[in-house]
Parts: structure tokens; sequence; C-alpha cells
């Protein structure tokens, strides 16, 4: 299928309750013809409820912080029309959609009804009986980890996006991404300052190994008649 748009989505919440928390980051990457475009969507959302401290220790996002920031109410017709009805990747779908269901029913919106591809049940097929959360995924499949000291909705999905695509068809992510070591998050940032980030050079993620020139050079070897050995 031509231009089969696929959206990568995480969320960051108050809590682990869907029944108690709220949702106060929503994060989503764009895949057209499974290579990584520059649309995003990105929004902290204030939740007008506490925190929890073990929520904070993950994310590291406080109350304070989204003092001035939308309510769901106020983004959810903007999440809506940049979803649409395309295909959604969550890792642990359950625990996302039982957050957006909610978040979008109390706004007298109706349920999600694009069709979710949940990437924790593909990688238990790919990985039966080991540990398949993203930190652990990224080091099976020898993917750069960009996460530092906190979790965050729009850095994970970036993240999930380059395991989706290993997992599903083998493929490198595509390196025209967000630098989001360079993007600072603020009231003032919205998705087209992002896709700006997209154009910057990411030399940090261009940095070989001498272990990996070692294992190519060795492959190269042991190829016959490869154009690499006359470059």
């Amino acid at each position: 299928m031509q231009n089969e748009r696929i959206l990568i989505l995480d969320t960051e919440t108050t809590g682990l309750n869907f029944e108690s928390d709220k949702i106060i980051e929503i994060g989503i990457v764009e895949l057209k013809d499974n290579v990584l475009t520059q649309n995003c969507f990105h929004e902290y959302i204030n939740p007008e409820k506490e925190i929890s401290i073990s929520a904070q220790k993950i994310h590291g996002i406080s109350n304070q912080f989204l003092t001035d920031k939308p309510k769901f109410s106020q983004i959810a017709q903007k999440f809506l029309d940049f979803i649409k009805d395309d295909i959604i990747v969550i890792h642990n779908s359950e625990f996302d959609t039982s957050f957006i269901n909610k978040e979008l029913q109390n706004c007298g919106f109706n349920i999600l009804e694009n069709f979710i591809i949940d990437t924790v049940k593909i990688a238990r097929k790919e990985f039966p009986g080991q540990t398949v959360n993203l930190d652990s995924l990224c080091r099976k499949l020898t993917i750069i980890n960009t996460r530092q000291d906190y979790h965050g909705a729009l850095l994970d999905a970036t993240l999930l996006a380059k395991v989706y695509l290993r997992l599903t068809t083998g493929k490198q992510e595509n390196l025209n991404l967000i630098d989001l070591k360079t993007v600072k998050l603020d009231s003032n940032t919205d998705s087209s300052t992002l896709k700006d980030e997209f154009l910057k050079p990411r030399d940090w993620l261009m940095r070989i190994a001498d272990h990996e020139i070692k294992e190519h050079n060795n492959f190269i070897k042991e190829m016959k008649n490869s154009i690499w050995k006359n470059k």
C-alpha cells in the first residue's frame, strides 16, 4: 500500500490507574511507507490533579510545570484531527488507550476506533520469556537509546518508531529524526518548532565505535565479489 500512514504514540500520566489518574503528555511521530517523517504531535496537558511521586521519578514532570498548559479538552480535537483513522502503534497499548479513551469520553467524544498495533505482543513473539520494555528492546535490537534521566512521550514515541521498524521490517530508522537532546520543550514549544529540529545535524548519533568498524571490515572480507572491497 502506497503512502501508508502509521502513527507511533506514547503518553505520560499522573499515575498508573486510568480510573483516577490523568494524561499529562502525549507524543506522536509519523511513519509513511515505513519512513519517519517530519510530522509530529506533542502536547503537555494540565491534569488538574496532583502527580504521584512515583510517576514524577519516571518522567520528571511537575504540577508547577503544567500550570499554564492546556487541559485535555482544549487539545482533544487537535489530537483527533492529527490521528484521523490511521493505524496507531503503542507499546503496551492497553495502558495508553485506557487513559486516552477515558479522557475522550470525559470531553464528549467517542473512544478510539483506530486499528492498534501493540509492540509488546510483537516483541514477546520475537523474544519469548524475555523482558520486552523499551529500554531492553533498544539493547536487544542495537538501537541507540537517547533517553537520559527521564522518560518523555515524544522521545519514547521516537524510540518506539525505531523499535517497531526493526521488529517488523528489519530496517534502520531514517536518520532525519528529531535531535531531542537539543530541543527545549517548554510552553513556547510547538510542533512546528519540533519539525525544524529534524533538519539539524545529528553527529552524536553517527559516532562509530572501533569494535563496530572492525566487525564491519570482517563482514566485508567474508563477502564474495563485494563492491565495498573496492572502496
